[in-house]
C-alpha cells in the first residue's frame, strides 16, 4: 500500500496459501477494509501503522465432498492512529474474516473487529 500506514509483523500472502479467498494480497485488503471501518466512525482518522502479533488463527470447514466451503481468518491487532481532532490512539484487538459458500455462486466474505483496548497515547 504505497503511501498508506506502516505495516508490522504481517506473514508474507505467500506463506499463507489458506488465505488465497481473500485475494493475492490479505495485508492490503485487512488494511482497506480496517481503515474504511475506522472512518464511518470519524472522518478524521488517520491510520499510522497496524501491527499484526503473530500469524492468524486458521479455522476451515468442509463439504461432504471434502471441499473448503467455509473460512475464518482471525488477527492479532495493534492499529496507531489519530482521531479527527489530532489525538493518538493505540487500539488493540482481533479483526475476522469469515468466508461462506467459497467456491459457489452465493459466496461472501464478512468481517468484524473486537476492540479489546484502546490507549491515548
Amino acid at each position: 500500500m504505497t503511501g498508506g500506514p506502516e505495516l508490522y509483523g504481517f506473514p508474507p500472502p505467500a506463506a499463507l496459501p489458506d488465505l488465497r479467498w481473500l485475494g493475492p494480497d490479505y495485508v492490503s485488503v485487512l488494511v482497506r477494509d480496517l481503515t474504511r471501518g475506522l472512518l464511518r466512525q470519524d472522518a478524521g482518522t488517520r491510520v499510522m501503522g497496524v501491527r499484526c502479533d503473530g500469524g492468524p488463527e486458521l479455522n476451515a470447514a468442509v463439504d461432504s465432498a471434502g471441499v473448503i466451503r467455509a473460512h475464518d481468518a482471525s488477527f492479532a491487532l495493534q492499529v496507531f492512529l489519530q482521531d479527527g481532532t489530532g489525538r493518538p490512539w493505540r487500539l488493540r484487538g482481533r479483526w475476522t474474516y469469515r468466508g461462506r459458500d467459497l467456491g459457489t455462486p452465493g459466496a461472501s466474505v464478512t468481517h468484524s473487529w473486537r476492540l479489546l483496548s484502546a490507549d491515548g497515547v
